[in-house]
């Protein structure tokens, strides 16, 4: 510092000296900032990353085995299950709509679900409650869609025997 500072003091003026003290404290903050930043963002990745791993691991506890199937009933008495809970919460769903969540995870209308159906299901409904409305909505369209054909294929039929 004194190869800096003393010659400005001396030569130039005090003021110009404290200007560029000023200078380098503000020049380390920002590079300290940056640091800082790149640190926090890792660390969010990091933890984002082992949740997800964590509620994986939890939703796969629910079954016994992959290939369990597990009906209405069963998932129902599963909801009260501190594990199916935090679940839910970790993927920002409320539970309070089971029957519905239930209806959305099984796609094919088996009445059942595995536990392939069920983790997939819930990756579709993470989030806010915008993507559980969008995924009502699309269920709704594809119940729409068969009671349609079925429609059709009546309309057909009666059409063809006048």
């Amino acid at each position: 510092w004194d190869v800096l500072i003393v010659p400005l003091l001396k030569q130039v003026h005090w003021a110009l000296a404290l200007l560029f003290v000023l200078y380098v404290a503000v020049a380390l903050l920002a590079i300290m900032n940056v640091v800082t930043g790149v640190f926090v963002d890792s660390v969010l990745a990091s933890a984002k990353a082992d949740r997800e791993q964590y509620l994986l691991n939890n939703a796969r506890d629910l079954f016994e085995t992959a290939e369990e199937e597990m009906d209405w009933e069963a998932f129902k008495g599963k909801m009260n299950n501190p594990k199916m809970l935090e679940f839910f919460k970790g993927i920002d769903v409320d539970p309070s709509d089971a029957k519905g969540i239930f209806r959305l995870i099984d796609l094919d209308d088996s009445g059942s679900i595995n536990a392939d159906e069920f983790l997939n299901g819930c990756v579709r409904l993470q989030g806010p409650s915008k993507a559980l409305e969008t995924a009502v909505l699309l269920q709704e369209v594809r119940s729409l869609r068969k009671d349609v054909k079925r429609v059709e294929t009546g309309v057909a039929m009666s059409s063809k025997h006048d």
